[in-house]
């Protein structure tokens, strides 16, 4: 999906909701995003520590803890993580979860990290494989397998064979088919449509 798309459905997804101005001091701003009707369906709290520079998010959506280490303006901070969500996920401590997986993607993602003569050549001399969609059909196995929730961590057998292609596949194979969660962007986009609701 389109970062255009994403940002058109956060904001259908806000469409009815209100912001509340908990609470704005020289050090915390306290805001609860809410649907007009009261229900929790898409509910945010965001607390920005001014002074401390982090933005605790929790509700409807999950949890994240964000950290810049300086003074934050909740007036800029709203721009900063509208405008790059990757710029915001490099600030968060810790979060429900931040990424999704895709198995046809990560399978897609591996047979593009490997070179089709390098694949033919093995499944020729490996006594392992009859062809190039047995390798491929166990491929797509292991991912399955490997799929947990909203994580994927590479079970053994998946990784020794994609080592036989690629000695530094340590440092890809567990990224494939990773995207940002839809979440993560209904944070930044709440956010930055609630401070502009209250004149922040």
């Amino acid at each position: 999906m389109k970062i255009e798309e994403i940002k058109a459905m956060c904001s259908r997804s806000f469409a009815t909701h209100r912001a509340t101005l908990i609470q704005n001091t020289d050090r915390y701003c306290i805001i609860d995003w809410r649907r007009e009707d009261g229900s929790s369906n898409y509910y945010v709290n965001y607390i920005v520590d001014k002074a401390r520079g982090s933005m605790i998010v929790s509700g409807d959506l999950g949890d994240s803890i964000a950290t810049w280490y300086n003074a934050l303006d909740p007036a800029k901070l709203k721009g900063y993580i509208y405008n790059d969500v990757d710029y915001y996920i490099s600030k968060i401590q810790c979060s429900s979860d931040l990424y999704v997986y895709d198995e046809d993607d990560i399978v897609n993602e591996i047979k593009r990290h490997l070179d089709v003569s390098d694949v033919l050549e093995y499944v020729e001399e490996s006594d392992r494989f009859y062809d190039e969609d047995e390798l491929w059909e166990f491929i797509e196995g292991e991912v399955s397998d490997s799929v947990y929730g909203n994580n994927f961590i590479p079970s053994q057998e998946l990784r020794d064979v994609i080592e036989e292609f690629d000695s530094d596949s340590w440092e890809w194979l567990s990224y494939c088919g990773r995207s940002v969660n839809l979440r993560v962007y209904l944070w930044a986009e709440g956010f930055y449509m609630a401070c502009n609701q209250l004149g922040i």
